[in-house]
């Protein structure tokens, strides 16, 4: 695996390169992490989204002691 693409993908992809994208370009292998970010923020935002909507069926008193529940 190229420095290149450890450098560009590995924070992305938490170290683990797959030998495949030793072809791609810099530019191609910095498209492909902006659009990991990209759907990384998307899928944070979907997920915080579907847990408001889950705890909307939990009395509002009840939420925040639930979430820290859920998630620390």
């Amino acid at each position: 695996m190229s420095q290149t693409a450890r450098r560009i993908l590995g924070p992305e992809l938490g170290g683990i390169v797959p030998g495949g994208l030793e072809g791609l370009t810099e530019q191609e292998l910095k498209g492909f992490a902006a659009m990991l970010r990209a759907a990384k923020r998307r899928q944070s935002e979907e997920l915080g989204a579907a847990v408001d909507e889950a705890l909307e069926i939990v009395p509002r008193l009840l939420r925040g002691t639930i979430r820290k529940i859920l998630f620390g």
